[in-house]
């Protein structure tokens, strides 16, 4: 009997009182504070990719924003454990990476790394 895991881990966070320009922001920055790589960036959300060497395991991160919510899924391409293990623990770093400055964001000192935040990473796909 051949045993398969899960190659995707998901999760949902709530928007609270960001809109949602403000969410992507400090999104983009946070995978930009986990070394991940960017491959696709919209007005909704982007996908990145890990960044652990050629030959170690990497996966392929969605954020997508939607009715005030993101959708946060980690995809490896393998089927083994570590391919569980390490899925969730980058939906887990990525939250709490994303609270850390989101913390920060709220306490109304960054509005202007926001404003060159937000210029800098939103480029528009049409």
């Amino acid at each position: 009997m051949k045993v398969e895991f899960k190659q995707k881990q998901t999760e949902l966070l709530r928007l609270d009182n960001l809109n949602d320009e403000q969410f992507l922001s400090l999104a983009i920055e946070t995978s930009k504070k986990l070394g991940w790589i960017l491959g696709y960036e919209n007005q909704t959300g982007f996908i990145g990719y890990t960044n652990n060497g050629v030959f170690a395991w990497n996966a392929e991160i969605k954020v997508k924003i939607s009715n005030g919510f993101a959708t946060l899924q980690s995809h490896s391409q393998g089927n083994e454990m570590r391919d569980v293990i390490g899925n969730k623990k980058n939906l887990q770093n990525f939250i709490t990476t994303f609270s850390n400055l989101k913390q920060v964001f709220l306490l109304g000192k960054p509005e202007p790394a926001y404003k060159n935040l937000l210029s800098e990473t939103m480029p528009v796909y049409g």
